[in-house]
């Protein structure tokens, strides 16, 4: 990198630079986040810093591989997937920090503070030493003619560096032992914060009961995802900590969370008890509090627990996330339990666990004939059906799915599951302006909901807007990283359809390793002839063939709106030796 008069000489070169809640020590080969080490490869590493000393500009590939494999003859994949690598571990961050500029290269987004006066006994990230805060900070200058230097930035990112504490809040049920002005200083600075709600710790003898807990954590995140200020990871997310015991730093750093709520409940005949607390990802308790509630009250506790936490974490919540929030679903509890009890059944489906889920919600809608939420998961065991191949009458199911969401949404226009299954079933019939204005709504009522955004960003690829359309399927990724195969199958063809041929085979082979999407393997065989690795675009042709000798390639993707998206891909079909101007297998070249 050349070096202009406001850089310093090459003696001086910062050892650390500061962007945002991140810190990259370049004397120590780390980076930090909120003072939790992000462990990065060391080419990634040296790609992460070459970008911080080039913010605000465009960064050519040519640059990048001159700095980072000089002398050495690579590809551009792999530079792409040490972007993605990057940007995965950057979390929700990372697609905003690390922006791509279509076949020209990449440009770093963030005002970057170079510290240049850190002494051989340099304060590691987090120290609260008072006696090198003032020559830390005397020591910033910019890092390039593009980057501007606030003071007051400056001085509220070291009083969270160093954890001063300056109050203490408390409720009748729980204490907090940490401070709203700090925290809100912290929201201030970077984006909006990510909450993870790891599966609260069944305390009953009968493990039986472990849908009891696992239902009363989903329905927290629900109601927590209502809040626009906060990112909530998906169940999915937190599932795999289950009755485990993992560090606030593991955790911070596999789901990019800085929040975590841990939680335990024990159940009796009539009551509920309930433990929680609220910790960082230092491990440091923000609240906690214990509820013994009588188990009528079950969506009170819910209530408290959720309104506490915005105000540990200094949210502005406006009044209508509120009303969200806070909304009473059913008030018999024997509904309610059927409800937790078919969950497990939608989240991950089986055929005999579909028709286990429909008699329980059928039971519930017995006893309760106003539960939207049962409403709901009916209409989704009908399209799980469709969808997996289960239905005898596929067109008879999509229209009992249709008409059950209806239901529930004349029951609560805020039901979004619902409007994510009308979304879907506007989506497969091409009715894209209405499965838009479906999953726009969805998003309004809960932003963070997962399957809402990826259901977007389907609607916005049909339509010819990919670039749009990867952003919100990526941000639904970053909440659930167990995309289903519908969401998967569309990041991998949205990638295919910019050119990003390594991407789209990334996710075309995880969608294949868990389930036989044939679709994915469709665009797999097409991205490895775009990617001239024409003996996997073979061998994968050749399962496409044997599993499904009726395929169409005339009909697949016709449901893009732009042709030059549809010829795009019939283009890598043509070179992979599976599109026929027939469409039918038999003309296919062997």
């Amino acid at each position: 990198m050349t070096l202009d008069e406001t850089d310093p000489p090459p003696q001086d070169r910062a050892k650390r630079l500061c962007f945002e809640r991140y810190v990259l020590d370049t004397d120590r080969g780390s980076l930090f986040a909120d003072g939790s080490e992000i462990v990065l490869r060391p080419k990634t590493f040296n790609l992460l810093n070459f970008l911080v000393e080039n913010p605000g500009r465009l960064v050519s590939k040519e640059e990048l591989f001159a700095a980072i494999w000089s002398g050495l003859a690579v590809t551009d994949d792999v530079l792409v997937q040490s972007i993605g690598e990057l940007r995965r571990a950057l979390g929700q961050d990372g697609p905003r920090l690390i922006r791509t500029i279509p076949r020209r290269g990449y440009r770093f987004e963030a005002t970057v503070l170079a510290d240049v006066a850190i002494k051989d006994e340099a304060v590691s990230p987090g120290t609260d030493d008072a006696n090198h805060e003032g020559a830390h900070w005397d020591g910033i200058r910019r890092a390039s003619t593009h980057t501007r230097i606030y003071a007051a930035v400056a001085s509220a990112t070291l009083l969270a560096a160093v954890g001063l504490w300056v109050g203490v809040m408390q409720w009748t049920s729980g204490a907090v032992t940490s401070s709203r002005d700090e925290i809100r200083e912290q929201a201030e600075l970077g984006a909006k914060p990510a909450i993870a709600v790891l599966p609260f710790l069944n305390e009953d003898n009968d493990p039986g009961r472990q849908y009891f807990a696992d239902g009363l954590t989903q329905d927290i995140i629900t109601a927590l995802g209502r809040y626009s200020e906060l990112t909530v990871m998906s169940w999915n997310a937190v599932l795999p900590y289950r009755d485990k015991s993992p560090g606030p730093a593991q955790v911070a750093r596999m789901l990019a969370a800085r929040y975590q709520l841990e939680g335990s409940i024990r159940r009796t005949s009539d009551h509920l008890r309930v433990s929680t607390q609220l910790v960082d990802s230092a491990g440091r308790v923000l609240w906690s509090g214990r509820f013994d509630e009588p188990l009528a009250d079950i969506f009170v506790l819910q209530d408290k627990i959720t309104a506490q936490i915005a105000q540990a974490l200094a949210i502005r919540v406006a009044q209508i996330e509120q009303r969200r929030a806070l909304a009473k679903p059913t008030e018999n509890l024997e509904a309610y339990d059927c409800v937790l009890r078919a969950r497990p059944a939608l989240l991950r489906p089986t055929r005999t666990g579909i028709i286990e889920a429909r008699t329980l919600l059928r039971r519930a809608i017995e006893l309760d004939p106003n539960y939207a939420a049962a409403y709901t998961g009916m209409a989704e065991t009908y399209l799980i059906a469709v969808a997996m191949g289960w239905a005898e009458s596929p067109t008879e199911a999509l229209a009992r799915a249709e008409e059950t969401a209806a239901t529930a949404l004349s029951l609560d226009t805020l039901e979004v599951r619902a409007r994510i299954v009308l979304g879907r079933i506007n989506i497969a019939r091409h009715r894209y302006e209405e499965a838009q204005a479906e999953m726009a709504r969805a998003i309004t009522i809960n932003p963070n909901n997962a399957s809402a955004l990826a259901g977007r960003g389907n609607v916005l690829m049909w339509l010819g807007q990919t670039d749009a359309a990867i952003e919100l399927l990526e941000q639904a990724q970053r909440i659930d990283p167990e995309l289903n195969a519908m969401d998967r199958f569309a990041l991998s063809l949205a990638y295919y359809l910019k050119h990003r041929y390594a991407a789209a085979i990334e996710q075309a082979e995880l969608n294949l390793r868990d389930t036989a999407n044939n679709f994915s393997r469709v665009v797999l065989a097409a991205a490895y002839a775009e990617d001239k690795r024409g003996e996997d675009a073979a061998r994968t042709v050749a399962v496409i063939r044997r599993v499904d000798p009726t395929f169409d390639s005339q009909e697949f993707g016709t449901k893009f709106l732009n042709p030059l998206d549809l010829e795009h891909l019939r283009d890598g079909l043509r070179q992979a030796g599976l599109f026929s101007e027939t469409g039918h297998p038999s003309d296919h070249s062997r």
